[in-house]
This record gives C-alpha cells, structure tokens and sequence, in this order.
C-alpha cells in the first residue's frame, strides 16, 4: 500500500471496528433483553464505571448538550435505570448513581464488553496491548487538539465548553 492512502485504510479500519463493536454491544443489549438505546447505554456504562458523577461529568464525556442529556437522564430516571442522589461535598448538587435494575444491567454488560475485549486482544501479548492503548491515546490527543471546522448550526464548534470523550483504561 502507498503512503498516501495509508491513513485513510487507518480511518477505515477504525471507522469498521468501531461497528462492529457496537454491533456486538447491541446484541448484547438484545440478548439482556434491555430497552436502552445507544446514547442511554453510553450513559449506563459511564455511571457504572463512575459511581456519583455528576451531569456535568456526563456532559463532559460525551459531548451531548446540556439539556438533552438532562432529558435523556431524567427518562432513564424515570425508567429505573439511574439515581439522583445528594452530592457528598456539596449538598445543592446531585450526583447520579446506578439504581439497582440499572447496576443489574451494567454487570452484565460490563461482563460482555470484558469479554470481548479479551477475544478482541487473544493472542496479544501485554506489550502489544499496551502499545495499542498508547498509540490510540496519542491518536485522540492529536484529533482533539485539533481546531473544529466552524460551519452553520455546529454548536460543538461554538462550545468553548466541549471536552471530547476520553479513552479509558
């Protein structure tokens, strides 16, 4: 393969991973039998992982606006899914915690994406797991300090605010 369409078999092998593992993650859903659609598995996942964040952490790590993702979890509240608990620091705040249908729901997910993860990376000695993190932390270091296209009805890129999604270990 030449050089110059090198980066765009990188993009397209990423851009083919990335569905196939959402793939697998919606069959997942499926096979739990859990009515939650894919921004809702997102927050599920985050809240699992991090016990009383806030909205402002959930924002944060997935880019949604504001008031949408107040609506979005005000539904997965009104679901059964999510808890608004009193801030342990600061009691004019809430944080947000797994109730115990939604911490039912993210073991069994948790397993399943711990799971593939592990099929993904057989064979794989540690070196080469980790030389793979790294590479794709410095991959999403460099896109997200790159300036947004500012374009028509962009509000990410009006947003001084954004914090793109992080890698997590």
């Amino acid at each position: 393969m030449n050089t110059s369409a090198l980066p765009s078999a990188v993009l397209d092998a990423m851009h083919n991973l990335t569905l196939a593992y959402r793939r697998q993650m919606r069959a997942a859903l499926h096979a739990q039998a859990l009515p939650l659609t894919a921004n809702e598995l997102k927050v599920l996942l985050y809240v699992g992982h991090h016990p009383l964040c806030t909205h402002k952490d959930l924002v944060a790590h997935t880019g949604t606006d504001k008031a949408q993702l107040a609506r979005l979890l005000q539904q997965m509240e009104t679901h059964g899914w999510l808890e608004r608990v009193p801030h342990p620091q600061d009691k004019r705040s809430r944080c947000l915690r797994l109730s115990a249908q939604g911490a039912e729901a993210f073991t069994g997910l948790r397993n399943h994406r711990s799971s593939l993860g592990a099929q993904m990376l057989a064979g794989w000695s540690m070196s080469e797991q980790q030389q793979l993190l790294d590479l794709l932390r410095q991959m999403h270091s460099q896109l997200a300090a790159l300036p947004l296209p500012q374009g028509e009805g962009d509000s990410l890129a009006h947003d001084p605010s954004y914090n793109p999604p992080h890698l997590h270990d």
